[in-house]
């Protein structure tokens, strides 16, 4: 349902203001890692324990979506965000006062649960009350507040962090506001029976839509892999080519996430006119000339240019993939359709550097890079293949 108003606006801010907690879990602590490092320099394996402070959110975020997806669809989707919001409060301002780097972790992965109820919880909601054009808008908009507000979280957070590593952890205080938001900007969605079905779904059975998502889970998996690695290799990349600053290396990933975040705006108009075969094949295509651009530079300004290829590509990815899940998924089972998006988006996640980081060891991280480039440019051919198959095909059914 598409409604308009001062109370679909508001229920659109909700919704918005909700899934920009959700990568701003993981973002709003990185820069005090290596203050946390030095604080717990006596704790054995304290160097492998606090980078786990940043990737024990993401596992259990991924963990935590496939649950979140079945409370989703049983219990409804405003209280289980409600509850969701509340032990993220809860979790992401434990780091404040908290005294051991165990207390801490065990804290990130609550935080990682509450963040995927959070994130499954929106986009289902997203699924619930948009189609057609609207849903795209929606969902365009989803990821570019997501990814701006990991931009200048980061930002603001390494601000802090520079005065004391546990000021940045008030930043998870921000869920105070949009509680009373959800409270009131939402209300629950109509239950949906088998009988009902989303005009934006092709007449298809069940087994159908799982196998069509598969492919669709498959896809996050696989970008989230190949793309993360850019805000966590960028800063080992740019020394390796004279680059030593690691503010630079902040400012790369900033302009990635910047360029990525405006394009995703415009994600709309492009679904107008392209189908996702040609949307997903200019993202990889750009992706990959990024990575390549950045493994290839000589200095900072062709690095700074693969950011923004990069970002250009990223923008447009994920909301077609959002959109792509909410128009496969069957209403009645939304919230686990988008719970295993969920899993696999931040599977894919924290397991970016162990994949790239062998190829590192065994190259160096511009090898890495351009590998990562590479692979990402052929399976943008694959796509245009697909999409030349697709008006070759509809062309020839046309003349029979």
């Amino acid at each position: 349902m598409t409604t308009t108003g001062d109370g679909a606006a508001l229920r659109g801010v909700a919704i918005l203001a909700a899934s920009g907690l959700t990568l701003f879990a993981l973002a709003a602590v990185a820069p005090s890692l290596p203050a946390i490092e030095r604080t717990y320099a006596d704790v054995p394996d304290a160097a492998l324990l606090t980078r786990m402070v940043l990737t024990i959110t993401a596992l259990f975020i991924a963990l935590s979506a496939p649950v979140s997806g079945i409370l989703v669809d049983r219990i409804g989707r405003k209280p289980v965000l409600l509850s969701a919001l509340v032990l993220y409060l809860i979790s992401g301002t434990a780091g404040i006062w908290l005294e051991s780097l165990t207390e801490i972790l065990v804290s990130r992965a609550i935080l990682g649960v509450a963040a995927g109820m959070i994130l499954t919880s929106a986009t289902t909601l997203i699924g619930d009350y948009y189609q057609g054009d609207a849903r795209n808008r929606m969902t365009g908009i989803q990821v570019s507040v997501m990814v701006f507000t990991v931009a200048s979280g980061t930002t603001v957070a390494g601000y802090l962090a520079d005065t004391d590593w546990r000021l940045p952890f008030y930043l998870y205080g921000l869920a105070l506001l949009v509680i009373p938001l959800v409270a009131f900007g939402i209300r629950e969605p109509a239950r949906a029976s088998a009988a009902t079905r989303d005009p934006d779904q092709p007449a298809s059975g069940y087994r159908i839509a799982v196998l069509r998502a598969g492919v669709v889970y498959f896809l996050i998996w696989l970008s989230m892999v190949s793309t993360f690695i850019i805000p966590s290799q960028t800063p080992f990349l740019l020394p390796e080519i004279g680059i030593p600053a690691a503010f630079m290396a902040g400012i790369a990933i900033a302009v990635f996430n910047a360029v990525a975040a405006v394009t995703s705006i415009f994600f709309r108009r492009l679904r107008d006119r392209f189908d996702n075969n040609i949307i997903l094949a200019g993202s990889y295509l750009f992706l990959g000339a990024g990575l390549l651009l950045a493994a290839t530079a000589d200095g900072l300004p062709q690095a700074m240019l693969g950011m923004v290829f990069a970002g250009i590509g990223f923008g447009p990815l994920m909301p077609t993939l959002f959109a792509w899940l909410l128009a496969i998924a069957p209403l009645e089972h939304r919230g686990r359709f988008v719970g295993g998006l969920t899993f696999f988006q931040f599977l894919g996640l924290f397991a970016s550097p162990l994949y790239s980081q062998p190829i590192a060891d065994r190259i160096d991280m511009t090898g890495a890079f351009a590998v990562t480039g590479l692979a990402q440019i052929a399976l943008g051919l694959a796509f245009v293949g697909a999409a030349i198959s697709t008006v070759f095909f509809a062309g020839t059914r046309k003349q029979d």
